[in-house]
């Protein structure tokens, strides 16, 4: 298991005054990035072998969403796979007093990016070590499609969007998914719940379109929405996702 506290910046805060929840997101990545490297398997001990990981499949939940000045400590560690093609990474999220703010658990493949071919991540991970506790009690099932699309975003990629592996980083997907919705959800309601599953690649200069169908819950006074991210003329599909938002606490 890895531990890393984070104090949030003051840039880090959303027009509700909490943390953003793309901020979240970056937490448990750069948490990923030192637990890797700490084990052996991260960009500097990799790359050089024509190796990177790849985010297939990530699912959280907040359970509160903390403000300015709250110390954060992100828990991260390896769970067990029954694939040795993919491996899973779970999270949790302290508050100053122990408990538990959000939730998350992550798959992921080993990829070599000269050959462009998925590789069995054991056969490089000599010392893999997985643990059978899971944040989530998830087992990433097929996601489907807005149907009855109530918005629409369309957004160019910018140098910004762009990470190491010269692609699209995944905290912006969840960025654009969150700016296609309709504003007047932001005024009410909270992000609670995400399901996303990344498809393929958005590069630089890449067109995408953001299109979402969103609905109340009857009963529960909460919102769910779908999301699907396509790029080019051919409407290539990039990326869909499944949020629930609860109102505002």
């Amino acid at each position: 298991m890895y531990n890393i506290t984070f104090v949030p910046k003051i840039n880090e805060i959303g027009l509700d005054e909490k943390i953003k929840f793309s901020s979240l997101i970056d937490y448990m990545q750069h948490a990923a990035y030192m637990h890797a490297d700490q084990l052996g398997v991260g960009h500097h001990q990799i790359f050089h072998k024509n190796l990177t990981w790849l985010l297939l499949r990530y699912a959280v939940e907040v359970l509160r969403h903390p403000t300015l000045d709250e110390k954060l400590r992100v828990v991260t560690w390896v769970a067990e796979s029954e694939s040795p093609k993919f491996t899973l990474r779970d999270f949790e999220i302290y508050d100053e007093r122990d408990n538990i703010i959000c939730k998350a658990t992550t798959s992921w493949l080993l990829y070599n990016y000269r050959k462009r071919q998925i590789v069995n991540f054991v056969d490089y991970w000599s010392n893999y070590d997985a643990r059978e506790k899971r944040a989530l009690d998830y087992d990433f099932p097929k996601l489907g499609l807005p149907e009855k699309v109530s918005t629409k975003r369309t957004i160019k990629v910018r140098l910004h969007d762009l990470d190491i592996n010269q692609h699209v980083n995944h905290r912006m997907y969840i960025e654009w998914i969150i700016e296609g919705l309709p504003q007047k959800i932001f005024k009410k309601y909270e992000l609670e719940k995400l399901e996303i599953s990344f498809k393929d690649q958005a590069l630089y200069e890449d067109e995408v379109l953001v299109e979402t169908e969103a609905e109340k819950i009857k009963g529960t006074g909460q919102i769910k929405a779908i999301h699907q991210i396509t790029k080019g003329k051919k409407k290539s599909l990039v990326s869909k996702a499944v949020t629930y938002w609860g109102a505002q606490k």
